[in-house]
């Protein structure tokens, strides 16, 4: 965390800011915050809290409910208590102070991340010049360091074993919802402390949906089962896998199998040209090219993937970066036929200094 601080302290001190405020919202949708970048640069992992960065402090203001958590969390930062009763600009002007920064001095906030009531209570209170800025720190979050990608290896390998445990489970009869909850509760079982997003389970004609939501459909023999899922695990790393699977019962149709059988052959030319400095368009192509020159192209209807880390859909400038090592991406290709049905097949990688390692290690479906 604290060589994290350091890069950004040293963006601060290149730039006309003389500090930067990041703050987390509780959300009631999801036990995860909903602003990753407090947790990448501080350590702390709780749903309320403001830093304050500058060149050369660093401040956590929270309240009572997380004063522990931030002294053990969140090193090397100093804590401003936020009082019961008062406003927590009251707060974040009391760390200003002891920052020795002014009603003057220019600062930066997220504005593609803080709520717009939240912006105008700030400028109203805070004595500062507030600056609207955004990609300070996710460009720091788009290449991973090791320990992150360890994170994200373990995930995967999780992740991995929960498909191996349900997919011997799926039968005729089952209802999506069913196989979701079997999902659900693996990923706790091997230690997902939540879910990276709503498992999607699409069944049949379901699974020519990209996005299904997952339904009380039951399953019939013979037809492709879409799983789509993942884990945040402690640390707060994601996984994202899917996987394609055939109910048992009955042999799948002809043009299904074909369907897999492209979608897998795209998924492995995707891996396979990826390298350090290729771009995004050029890595989305390689699929793309490959299931058009198939006479499928109309059916892949979305992109090939996207950055994995602290979000499922991690930050990343997929116009202008490169895919340089210590990059994780996802490579899920997918063709989408409505009323016949679909097939995706996704796995993490991570692109090394002399090619790729995939992540997610689930075996592919066998006919």
């Amino acid at each position: 965390m604290n060589r994290r601080l350091e890069k950004l302290q040293r963006q601060l001190q290149k730039s006309r800011l003389k500090g930067l405020l990041v703050k987390v919202n509780e959300s009631g949708q999801s036990t995860q915050p909903n602003n990753q970048n407090v947790l990448y640069i501080s350590g702390f992992a709780g749903s309320t809290a403001v830093l304050l960065i500058t060149a050369d402090k660093a401040f956590i203001i929270t309240d009572a409910r997380y004063f522990a958590r931030a002294k053990s969390e969140a090193k090397g930062f100093r804590l401003v208590k936020m009082e019961r009763g008062k406003k927590a600009t009251v707060s974040i002007n009391q760390a200003l102070e002891q920052a020795g920064l002014t009603g003057k001095s220019p600062v930066g906030f997220e504005g593609n991340r803080l709520p717009y009531q939240v912006y105008q209570e700030w400028k109203k209170d805070l004595q500062a010049n507030l600056v609207n800025t955004s990609g300070l720190i996710e460009r720091l979050r788009q290449y991973k360091e090791p320990d992150e990608i360890a994170e994200i290896r373990q995930a995967c390998k999780a992740t991995s074993r929960v498909y191996a445990e349900v997919v011997r489970l799926i039968k005729p009869g089952m209802t999506e919802n069913e196989v979701a909850l079997e999902i659900d509760m693996r990923l706790r079982k091997h230690g997902a402390v939540d879910n990276s997003f709503s498992s999607i389970v699409a069944s049949g004609p379901n699974s020519a949906v990209p996005h299904h939501a997952t339904s009380d459909r039951k399953l019939k023999p013979g037809e492709p089962v879409v799983m789509d899922f993942g884990g945040v695990f402690p640390g707060g790393y994601c996984s994202d896998i899917t996987r394609t699977v055939f109910v048992p019962g009955k042999q799948p149709s002809a043009k299904m199998r074909e369907v897999y059988k492209i979608v897998l052959e795209a998924n492995q030319a995707a891996r396979k040209a990826l390298k350090p400095g290729v771009m995004w368009k050029e890595y989305d192509g390689v699929a793309r090219q490959y299931i058009a020159e198939r006479g499928y192209g109309k059916y892949f209807t979305h992109g090939l993937g996207h950055s994995l880390g602290l979000e499922a859909h991690d930050p990343f400038d997929y116009e202008k970066s490169p895919l340089a090592a210590g990059t994780v991406i996802t490579d899920e290709p997918g063709i989408y036929i409505d009323g016949v049905g679909g097939v995706r097949i996704e796995d993490d990688l991570v692109v090394t200094d002399d090619g790729v390692e995939r992540l997610t290690m689930a075996p592919y479906w066998r006919f």
